[in-house]
């Protein structure tokens, strides 16, 4: 349903239709003669005119015809592949806004989840202020911080409900039809190696389409050849002399004269076609590559850093959490510890799903550079 993949998708039946039309021999024409009347002398009247019908029709002799067709099958594989590059490109777009998405999810979870250790805090120090543990100082400061969470979750509402709507307009729905998405940003693997990412740069459709690109520069030149060709015209009809009432048929073949225009230039601009078009195939191949080697940079560095978050810093940051909570609970640590280590949870949390973000995201780009799926190449 996405306006841009249908439109596309007219352009190839467009083209298909002009194989048909490549096919189709020109149409003959009709011509009709008067001659000899309205002179002088004898011919002053009309009673010596003579009267010709005739059909004509163009005969190429260069086989303009197959080579147009040809020129017109390779225009078919042109757009094919202009579809299929727009359409990794639109599953690309739409796999961003998705993660976009699921990363707002996530991010509300964790903000309430911000506001309701807060609020925790602030429950746990008035109880310590209640039997004396604590100084009534110590609620004040829990104000910033439970404000903070506060703003924090309604921008995150926001946010999640504009990323919501960016995803259903992908499809050309303005109307959100859903509450819930359902992934998993954690579900990550390894990056293959960069080797055999480049190994299926051919699969990139903007590295494909030139093969037929310059398969197409040389249907084209081939074309401007046989048009170069003088079109031999046939004519057959019947001629009608009034002046003695007879009918006569009447038979004639034309042929253009190639002195000046022998489409030279048709030629040569094919040939200059071809040539930039096996040009713009090494541009295309090296833009890719080097497209590849930023987004493999940035999937192994996502994937490194989501790894060590989650395996070594993050479970870390929980413990020296809950500890401090503990201890400060047993009156052993002052709030302002309590405050820091919820602090360095919490940005540990948001850094973490950052690092998804980026992995998902290196990972979606990485595939649509080169046309397949990465879980292929482990």
């Amino acid at each position: 349903r996405n306006p841009e993949l249908r439109a596309l998708a007219s352009d190839t039946d467009g083209a298909r239709a002009r194989i048909r039309q490549a096919r189709i021999w020109q149409n003959p024409e009709i011509e009709f003669e008067h001659e000899n009347f309205g002179g002088t002398g004898h011919f002053s009247g009309s009673a010596a005119a003579e009267t010709t019908l005739s059909i004509a029709q163009s005969l190429p002799l260069g086989g303009d015809i197959s080579q147009r067709r040809n020129l017109a099958e390779l225009e078919v594989q042109l757009a094919d592949w202009d579809y299929h590059a727009q359409r990794l490109e639109t599953v690309l777009g739409v796999t961003e806004r998705f993660v976009a998405a699921l990363v707002a999810e996530r991010r509300l979870e964790l903000v309430k989840r911000e506001l309701e250790l807060a609020k925790a805090t602030k429950r746990l120090t008035e109880t310590r202020v209640e039997t004396g543990d604590a100084s009534p100082a110590q609620l004040t400061r829990l104000v910033v911080p439970i404000v903070t969470a506060e703003l924090n979750v309604a921008r995150a509402q926001r946010l999640q409900v504009a990323a919501f709507q960016g995803l259903s307009l992908t499809w050309a729905d303005r109307t959100v039809s859903f509450e819930r998405i359902s992934g998993d940003l954690g579900a990550i693997m390894p990056p293959p190696s960069a080797e055999s990412l480049v190994q299926h740069i051919t699969g990139n459709p903007g590295v494909a389409r030139w093969a037929v690109e310059i398969s197409a520069r040389v249907a084209e030149r081939r074309l401007a050849r046989a048009e170069a060709v003088p079109d031999l015209v046939g004519r057959f009809g019947i001629r009608r002399h009034r002046e003695s009432g007879d009918d006569s048929l009447v038979v004639g073949l034309s042929l253009p004269l190639p002195l000046f225009d022998r489409g030279q230039a048709k030629i040569q601009s094919a040939r200059a076609g071809e040539a930039a078009a096996q040009e713009r195939q090494l541009a295309a191949v090296l833009q890719v590559e080097g497209l590849l080697n930023n987004t493999y940079a940035a999937l192994a560095n996502a994937y490194d850093e989501a790894v060590v978050l989650r395996d070594r810093a993050l479970p870390a940051a929980e413990q020296a959490y809950r500890d401090t909570q503990l201890a400060f609970k047993e009156g052993k640590l002052r709030f302002l510890d309590v405050l820091d280590a919820q602090r360095t949870l919490f940005a540990l949390q948001a850094r973490h799903l950052r690092a998804l973000e980026n992995y998902h995201l290196a990972a979606a780009a990485a595939e649509s550079l080169i046309g397949r799926s990465l879980a292929g190449l482990h």
